[in-house]
């Protein structure tokens, strides 16, 4: 009979790899959404495959700018965020009188794009191992 710690054990790493399995799809989802609105064709899927790139690619960028935070509080933060963006570029291109399906992709793309380069330029460990440090006593 397997006991709980067993079957942690064993679901650790399934759900991890379930969770890049599920973070692939989305990043998939997201740059056929991305093709599709800069493409102009006329599929059915273009304007829903074209918002979830406006709200999915700000959320992986924010998400990985804040992953040395709790996992939920990282994806509420990072959806907030998400939506924070593309709000305040709507609002900025509407304003400039920019509008435009394929102007609103590239200025959010650019956007989460300089987001996932800042969390690389961070140099944070994003397994969070290098957190803790060894203090040697120095009254030998």
């Amino acid at each position: 009979m397997q006991t709980i710690s067993d079957r942690s054990a064993v679901d650790s790493p399934v759900r991890a790899d379930l969770l890049a399995v599920l973070a692939g799809a989305v990043f998939a989802a997201s740059a056929v959404g991305a093709a599709l609105a800069y493409a102009d064709l006329d599929s059915p899927l273009r304007a829903p495959l074209a918002l979830f790139y406006l709200l999915a690619a700000p959320t992986e960028a924010t998400a990985f700018l804040l992953r040395r935070l709790e996992p939920l509080a990282r994806w509420v933060a990072s959806l907030s965020g998400a939506v924070l963006i593309d709000l305040l570029a709507a609002e900025t291109m509407a304003g400039l009188h920019l509008w435009s399906t394929r102007n609103g992709v590239t200025a959010v793309g650019a956007i989460s794009l300089l987001l996932f380069l800042l969390g690389t330029g961070t140099g944070v460990n994003p397994l969070g191992t290098g957190r803790e440090r060894t203090v040697e006593n120095s009254e030998r």
